[in-house]
């Protein structure tokens, strides 16, 4: 997806990537083409340092650290994603730019679970919820679609999988669609720049941190993203994801599709 004349093709003009994981192998190593291992390079990007830790707490690396920080399929696998953001957004300061990517629930094996409600991720938040968190668990063990996560095996395997997610990673703790990403990258007071929509599953965001706080020393709801919010933001027609696009009903009224 990030190399040349893919969708994105951020490898190329980068000048370097340091990589950020929560262990220095994963289940998903394996699956890893071997050109994008530590000290090798993705397309022409050469990869930086190798850092190990909690993506939502980052607390060896230094404020403004970075100019740019790409998580591709990340936020949903963490349980307190306003958490992570804000900590993104102290690592790029004020002048960075953040890629974000997050499989909308239409296109995935997650097309059964509801949405994640924004009272919910801000309850998480206030809560200060920990990885360890399984709130959701008995959710995804019931409504997950296995026929469509070709990788996780057999039932049991999933299961077993499952249960141990402290050490795999590997549950979807919240369920994305494109409404639910445009308010939590808003509420973690990042300016969307530019928001694209991809199939089979993709939601993309592009985002730079907002003003720090106002006058009276807020620093929720300041990022302009009104055009985004909006429900006639024209992502909201165009989405290729049938769950985004209104509806009609026999009156001609607009509603949102259940």
């Amino acid at each position: 997806m990030f190399q040349r004349w893919n969708l994105w093709p951020l490898y190329p003009v980068l000048k370097e990537l340091d990589n950020y994981n929560f262990a220095p192998d994963t289940i998903w190593s394996a699956y890893k083409p071997t050109a994008s291992r530590l000290g090798m390079t993705i397309g022409r990007t050469p990869q930086g340092r190798q850092l190990i830790g909690e993506a939502a707490l980052m607390n060896e690396v230094k404020s403004s650290a970075y100019e740019f920080l790409l998580a591709s399929h990340v936020l949903e696998h963490i349980a307190n994603p306003l958490k992570a953001l804000r900590t993104w957004r102290r690592v790029i300061g004020q002048d960075g730019t953040m890629v974000l990517i997050v499989p909308h629930r239409d296109g995935t094996f997650d097309h059964d679970r509801p949405v994640t409600s924004m009272g919910h991720i801000g309850s998480d938040f206030a809560n200060d919820v920990p990885e360890t968190d399984t709130t959701h668990l008995q959710e995804i063990l019931e409504l997950h679609d296995l026929s469509r996560d070709i990788g996780a095996g057999s039932r049991e395997a999933f299961v077993a999988r499952a249960r141990n997610n402290i050490q795999h990673r590997s549950l979807h703790h919240h369920v994305f669609d494109t409404d639910l990403l445009v308010k939590v990258v808003d509420r973690a007071n990042l300016r969307i720049l530019y928001l694209d929509l991809e199939l089979p599953y993709h939601i993309c965001v592009v985002c730079s941190p907002g003003q720090e706080t106002d006058q009276a020393g807020r620093d929720e709801g300041i990022a302009d993203n009104c055009s985004y919010l909006s429900p006639q933001a024209a992502w909201r027609r165009t989405s290729p994801f049938p769950s985004d696009r209104p509806c009609v009903d026999v009156r001609g009224s607009t509603r949102p599709k259940r």
